[in-house]
């Protein structure tokens, strides 16, 4: 097999795995800081889908600013979910379950009210290809690429850097040392949450050129993301990455050599391989 096919196939599994770690990042840093599983994660993730569509395809606004809005707009929504619903459920699981779940009805049923069912597509944000020798990937992907790497440097950073990144990791770690240590929980339990919804937002607004926009977008990126936290371990920010890596790897050499059908299965036997071995994940934590 040439080098060049296989280099290929790596790229194209990469350019949606890439986008599937920022959700999967944002319900980590949810999981985290709350204690909890928000089911609804890929609402957010439609949101920023719709907050695209509208801001780039109905307004033409330029892509860029339209992202960044996205962003924000989606980390708002996070924000005002975690005070009125989430807040009073910090380390309930089944009741934030339950709760998360009805969450996404509401949100994906208001989509379709305000929305409409069908489909709305959002035109290219860029146009062109490179090529590298035999590898050619579209410059929207490349951007794409770009983008999702960029967003997780950046969490990285201000998780490690920044004292509000320090506080979150500390409320992670011991929310009860940490209030001791004089760290606001409810502040940081807010702003974990609206970070990461805005991740999600994030990754709906990168995909929203490359895919269609529906009020049921978000059901196979949080999918996605559910198998890279399981394999990387549950609350693993650096287990996410390497899960998201991995299942790109499997996604895209799977799709060469059995076609795309059978991508999606691929995925969950690399979960149940991974759980054999290591039922807490890679990177988990009995």
């Amino acid at each position: 097999m040439p080098i060049e096919l296989l280099i290929q196939a790596l790229l194209n599994g990469f350019a949606l795995a890439l986008v599937y770690v920022l959700v999967a990042l944002g319900l980590t840093l949810i999981f985290s800081i709350l204690e909890i599983i928000n089911f609804a994660h890929g609402e957010f993730y439609m949101l920023g889908g719709y907050a695209t569509y509208f801001a780039f395809a109905v307004f033409g606004l330029p892509y860029v600013p339209t992202l960044g809005l996205a962003i924000v707009a989606v980390g708002l929504g996070g924000m005002v979910a975690e005070r009125l619903i989430f807040r009073s459920l910090r380390g309930k699981a089944l009741n934030a379950f339950i709760v998360s779940l009805g969450l996404l009805w509401v949100l994906q049923s208001a989509a379709q009210l305000s929305f409409g069912v069908l489909d709305k597509s959002v035109p290219r944000a860029f146009s062109g290809i490179i090529r590298a020798g035999g590898i050619i990937i579209s410059v929207e992907r490349f951007v794409v690429m770009l983008a999702a790497a960029g967003l997780i440097a950046v969490l990285y950073l201000f998780l490690q850097w920044s004292r509000v990144g320090r506080a979150m990791r500390a409320v992670a770690q011991d929310a009860d040392g940490a209030a001791l240590q004089g760290v606001n929980i409810e502040f940081i339990s807010m702003l974990g949450f609206a970070i990461g919804c805005a991740l999600a937002g994030a990754a709906g607004g990168l995909l929203a050129p490359v895919f269609a926009v529906s009020p049921a977008m978000g059901a196979l990126p949080v999918v996605k993301a559910f198998i890279i936290i399981i394999v990387g371990g549950m609350g693993s920010l650096p287990g996410a990455v390497l899960g998201g890596l991995l299942l790109g790897t499997v996604e895209g050499i799977g799709a060469l050599f059995f076609g795309s059908a059978a991508v999606n299965i691929l995925g969950f036997l690399m979960v149940i391989l991974v759980l054999l071995v290591r039922p807490r994940g890679l990177f988990g934590v009995a």
